[in-house]
């Protein structure tokens, strides 16, 4: 699949609005859990004192309390119900109006001339242990723009609802609905039935009894704690730790003397197998790493993932361009990263060493480093691919990797890999038992009198009843479910932020997120193309990467998607048995203490005479 990826234009207009403020108890300024918005003119703002009183309900009530996963509460640290964008009510309004694919609204001065080259969908601001980085980013769903995808999805469930254009939609029909559609509404259709006074008490922030497009895009999507499209979060808490207190650095060090000598440099291999590889299969899984790390449990709570400006950010949304200026200012003097000069000293336009809120803004003007492309394939998930396309100015040094599902960015002193972690929701199937209780009459179908009120227009049974028999049977009800798109297949939610070992990735050549035996036995080679001879070789003078991995499907799953585990490839093993049988780690290679044979049909195979034997040389045997 190849992708036409374009840089964004130098005309680049913000999508924000100016009373996109919120003030906390302190008088301090920060952003909600969600991109602010203007209100609709029979919606405002709720006070902090009203969602206040509107948690404590919650609180009182365990059994009706938001199920929202423990990781993306932490990460939000607050009300799930801040307001969605405006774009997506103009969106909604086109999609209900016209029935047909979504047009995103802008008005005409954001419209590029026909002569511009088409604008990427979010702008991303990534901060690095290296300086900022600028990166455009285009997301798509089976070949749909992902905003597009994701507003025409709501419409669809709003089209359910209505009967006419006249009708509110009530919370009580809302919530039947939800209820009787777990293919389309997944885990968070199951928790609706014992929560329904909280939750519209919860949402229903106007108090008037109608579902308006906010409140039930905020409520669709609670689960996430982002009622949008897309969201990138980020977080500091590996910065420069992740080098300096790497496992594998502390076990080269010998001599704990936070410097890397000829000497260690030379037994680096050795002392690899000896202090991590706590399984003996002279590999080393991430895993391993990881039961020698420090707890980082809360790498993405609050306090680490909101600081505005200070962690990966989509200048797309909702910025507080007077926070950023003051974080942009103590950017300045930083290097660029990948790109030939550092963005932030690009828009201090007087050169009065300050970045003042028009500057900070005027950062959407420039143009990016890299633009990726990420697209998701619900026929085929495994198919799913992220792109990337670098800026002119980006130096011939630079070398970009595709593989399937990611790619790879690797400058001299910085890397940067980016990742689609996908994986749809594919609840599309009720289970035998429910289809069992169902069928109050036993006959093996459930005539019009069985179905639930609140599934009637998810399965209208004249459409479904493939037979004509006046009855659906648990085949004809999958088949109707199999036809259905889950809500989490339309947002994608990233995570931006340093690898946690910059030294693993360093070591890991292949970016499988696991170190061969081939790969710990070249650390020394690698470690010493870093160092000048004689001199000991810091932790900082490992390249740092940064991971922006990208993931759809339930919230839920999150914790488990974003976890660095090893990349397997599902591609067929090719070697012949005898080989695949001798892997015993199955890291791909054979090497001299697997292979079972003689020393000198070993050697008589190893052609290239680097001690392992490749998939190459023991297919051509």
């Amino acid at each position: 699949m190849t992708a036409a990826i374009a840089l964004a234009g130098c005309d680049r207009g913000p999508k924000r609005s100016p009373s996109q403020t919120i003030t906390t108890p302190d008088g301090t300024v920060e952003e909600t859990v969600e991109p602010a918005i203007v209100p609709s003119p029979d919606a405002s703002l709720t006070s902090e004192t009203e969602r206040e009183q509107d948690d404590d309900a919650v609180k009182s009530n365990p059994v009706a309390a938001d199920p929202a996963p423990a990781e993306n509460e932490a990460v939000a640290g607050a009300d799930a119900g801040a307001d969605i964008s405006a774009d997506v009510v103009k969106q909604l309004d086109a999609a209900m109006g016209e029935g047909s694919a979504v047009e995103v609204a802008s008005d005409s001065a954001d419209k590029p001339d026909s002569t511009e080259e088409p604008r990427a969908a979010y702008r991303l601001w990534l901060p690095t242990s290296k300086g900022p980085l600028l990166v455009d980013l285009d997301v798509w769903v089976d070949d749909q723009p992902l905003d597009d995808a994701f507003a025409e999805k709501l419409a669809s469930v709003r089209a359910t609802l209505k009967k006419s254009d006249e009708d509110a939609i009530g919370w009580d029909q809302l919530l039947e609905h939800v209820a009787g559609d777990p293919a389309t509404f997944g885990q968070t259709a199951s928790r609706v039935e014992s929560q329904q006074q909280a939750l519209i008490k919860r949402y229903d922030r106007n108090k008037d009894k109608r579902v308006d497009e906010q409140e039930l895009v905020r409520f669709l999507f609670r689960d996430s704690n982002v009622s949008q499209a897309f969201r990138l979060f980020g977080t500091d808490a590996f910065r420069w730790a992740n080098r300096s207190a790497s496992p594998l650095y502390a076990a080269i060090d010998r001599n704990q003397d936070r410097k890397l000598d000829p000497t260690e440099i030379q037994q680096a291999s050795e002392s690899l197998l000896r202090e991590i590889d706590l399984n003996s299969d002279h590999c080393i899984d991430f895993a391993e790493l990881t039961r020698l790390r420090e707890n980082e449990t809360d790498a993405w709570r609050r306090h680490r993932s909101n600081r505005q400006g200070d962690v990966a950010m989509d200048l797309s949304g909702y910025v507080n361009w007077s926070n950023l200026s003051y974080t942009m200012g103590g950017m300045l003097k930083e290097d660029p990263v990948l790109h030939p000069s550092n963005p932030v000293k690009s828009i201090d336009a007087d050169r009065d060493h300050w970045i003042s809120e028009a500057e900070a803004e005027s950062i959407l003007t420039l143009a990016p480093a890299l633009t990726l492309a990420v697209r998701f394939d619900s026929s085929d998930p495994s198919a799913s691919t992220v792109e990337t396309q670098a800026h002119a100015a980006v130096g011939d040094d630079v070398r970009i990797e595709h593989h399937p599902g990611f790619c790879w960015i690797a400058g001299q002193a910085f890397q940067v890999g980016a990742v689609a972690l996908d994986m749809p929701t594919t609840q599309n199937r009720i289970p035998r038992q429910v289809f069992v209780q169902l069928d109050a009459n036993k006959d093996g179908a459930i005539d019009e009198s069985e179905i639930p009120d609140g599934a009637k227009d998810q399965f209208p049974l004249e459409s479904l009843d493939q037979n004509g028999d006046g009855k659906l049977s648990f085949l004809e009800i999958n088949q109707a479910l199999q036809q259905k798109q889950s809500i989490w297949n339309f947002q994608v939610r990233g995570r931006a932020a340093e690898h946690p070992d910059g030294v693993f990735a360093w070591l890991d050549l292949d970016h499988d997120q696991f170190l061969s035996t081939r790969e710990i036995q070249s650390a020394s080679a690698r470690l010493r193309a870093l160092a000048t001879e004689n001199v000991a070789l810091s932790a900082s003078d490992i390249p740092d990467t940064l991971m922006i991995q990208f993931c759809r499907g339930e919230p839920d799953q999150d914790d488990a998607r974003f976890q660095f585990s090893r990349r397997v490839t599902e591609e067929s093993d090719e070697r012949p048995s005898w080989a695949i049988h001798m892997d015993a780690n199955r890291d791909g290679d054979v090497s001299e203490n697997e292979f079972l044979g003689p020393i000198e049909s070993f050697r008589e195979l190893d052609r290239d005479d680097d001690l392992f034997l490749s998939a190459a040389e023991v297919r051509e045997q």
